[in-house]
């Protein structure tokens, strides 16, 4: 749910009354009776909020004085209260992934007894529906975790022989408008993900790119992987086309953003390129992780 979506359903079902419609409410957003009551309850009367025993009534004159704080605030407890269970979470951002479609591919354990640790976030970002959910769910086999509105993430363990380090990634897909672009800002990676059988989804790649750089927190952008999903609908000459667009763009990221960019297609429905794409990322990710912190002991002797 976006939050104009929620600010119109208190506009039509809370504020337009002179009293709490707690029942309509709920059935509404989808949160329990007793939590929305609670919320309202610790509202002052300076705002607007008149308790009269159970029922709580509204002066609608200091309540329009203050709507505009009322409402984000109604936003912000929305966003921690909405149970992971709700349809409505999942409304702003991807659709949930139909995951008896997709081929999960096992993960498979070092012979090497000595492995080292190395943990990265990872952003997939992408329009609706272009396979993010099924891409992490493919890699990880789980079920994926859904802390707010419109966020999922998944956990991604893999072995890297030639670093001999065990490569874990917690993988994040956060709306433009989500509160929780805060994990951006130290993201080690960024997965672009566009559906192969929709030309307008690879359009929009440079807008979810600049959206990452906006609130990234260093000067220096991190790896990025174009990734091309539902490469199975498409014929052996739509996919030539699409690998000279990709290959194009991805030389314009490296040399705008100054980074390391690959591009890669694959099939979530037969696992096709799936793991290799995304060691192939892991491994990029764990170079340039290695160059960047060698860089900083150079200029940090002392570090």
């Amino acid at each position: 749910m976006q939050k104009e979506d929620l600010f119109e359903i208190l506009d039509n079902h809370l504020f337009s009354n002179s009293y709490l419609d707690i029942k309509k409410l709920s059935e509404k957003i989808q949160i329990s009776q007793k939590e929305i009551k609670e919320f309202f309850s610790r509202k002052s009367e300076e705002m607007g909020f008149i308790k009269d025993g159970s029922s709580i009534y509204f002066a609608h004159e200091i309540i329009r004085e203050n709507i505009e704080d009322i409402k984000d605030s109604f936003w912000l407890w929305f966003l921690r209260c909405v149970p992971s269970y709700s349809d409505l979470a999942w409304e702003e951002g991807s659709a949930i992934a139909d995951t008896s479609k997709i081929k999960v591919i096992p993960s498979r354990t070092s012979s090497k007894s000595m492995i080292q640790a190395f943990t990265a976030r990872i952003l997939i970002l992408g329009e609706e529906k272009t396979g993010k959910q099924s891409y992490v769910y493919a890699l990880s086999g789980d079920s994926l975790n859904r802390p707010a509105p419109g966020v999922f993430s998944g956990k991604i363990s893999r072995t890297l022989d030639e670093f001999e380090t065990d490569f874990e990634s917690i993988i994040l897909d956060i709306p433009p408008d989500s509160p929780l672009w805060i994990y951006a800002k130290a993201s080690f990676g960024v997965i672009l993900t566009y559906d192969l059988s929709e030309p307008q989804t690879f359009e929009k790649l440079l807008y979810w790119l600049d959206t990452f750089s906006d609130s990234y927190s260093y000067e220096l952008c991190p790896p990025i992987m174009l990734l091309g999903t539902k490469k199975d609908l498409l014929t052996r000459d739509e996919i030539a086309v699409y690998i000279k667009q990709a290959d194009s763009l991805r030389e314009q990221i490296e040399q705008e953003y100054g980074t390391i960019a690959l591009s890669e297609m694959v099939s979530l429905t037969d696992g096709g390129n799936v793991l290799n794409s995304f060691e192939s990322f892991a491994k990029t990710i764990r170079q340039w992780y290695q160059i960047i912190k060698q860089e900083y002991l150079d200029d940090n002797p002392m570090a």
